[in-house]
């Protein structure tokens, strides 16, 4: 019997290694097989008191023979802006209300080294360009290409709207896969939300294959507990504020006539 029972459990042992090396063999051949493959150094940046912006680094392999672009976007809104002109050929006025409907709060390109403007292409979904078919611009009237390129270079004034040459590095290549790195620029005007940070595989002109990781902003510490009052304590929120407007206009008063005194 203990003989019978040492062969079952030998049995047994070997079965299950055998399973392991299967299963390991199985992961490391589907991971070959993968176009491209991305990891984020984090999933949840906190937005506390002195956030001034920050970086997120950024791995991953994609195939020998393709490049990487790196994209990160989101939420979709709706936006609402007036456009300026000359009146008469003289004054600068708000000559008429527009709006840009379904277009990303954030979108920021990053590109790897030698490839300039040649992967910013409508076709392959990156770029502004590519923007443009999934927006609506009304009125219809309205020049929609002057309004796209007008909005595009005031979110590029807050950061949130950035092409970043360059910037994705190639390292060491093993089963067919090259390694990459990249660091991501977080912007202070990046609100909090959620967004997606997606990496797209490229060869000849055309897209071999996507994956995509979640990135959430949370607020945390002072800006949190504003939030909460504002939004879940309105009434309390208010007296507050108006408390500190008092509180701030008696000090500013007392700090000036302080100083007038003194002279």
């Amino acid at each position: 019997m203990r003989i019978q029972k040492r062969k079952k459990n030998r049995f047994v042992y070997g079965l299950g290694i055998c399973v392991l090396l299967i299963l390991t063999w199985t992961g490391v051949s589907r991971a070959a097989e993968e176009p491209i493959q991305l990891k984020l150094a984090g999933s949840t940046i906190k937005i506390s008191t002195f956030y001034n912006g920050t970086t997120l680094d950024v791995t991953g392999s994609v195939h020998k023979d393709a490049d990487v672009v790196l994209l990160v976007s989101g939420p979709k809104k709706d936006v609402h802006l007036k456009v300026k002109g000359k009146v008469a050929g003289i004054l600068w006025m708000n000559k008429t209300d527009v709006s840009l409907e379904n277009i990303p709060a954030v979108y920021m390109v990053y590109t790897p080294a030698g490839t300039g403007d040649n992967l910013l292409r409508p076709e392959l979904g990156i770029g502004y360009k590519a923007l443009t078919g999934g927006i609506a611009i009304r009125p219809e009237s309205t020049d929609k290409e002057f309004v796209f390129a007008e909005y595009v270079k005031l979110m590029e004034q807050s950061g949130v709207y950035a092409v970043h040459r360059d910037a994705i590095k190639y390292g060491e290549t093993s089963n067919d896969q090259t390694n990459f790195t990249a660091t991501l620029i977080i912007p202070s005007k990046m609100s909090a939300g959620s967004y997606r940070v997606e990496a797209v595989a490229i060869q000849n002109g055309k897209v071999l294959g996507r994956t995509g990781k979640e990135l959430s902003l949370e607020l945390a510490g002072l800006p949190k507990t504003i939030a909460d009052l504002a939004f879940g304590s309105p009434l309390l929120f208010g007296i507050m504020a108006v408390f500190i407007a008092i509180a701030t206009g008696l000090i500013i008063g007392v700090l000036f006539k302080g100083g007038g005194g003194s002279h």
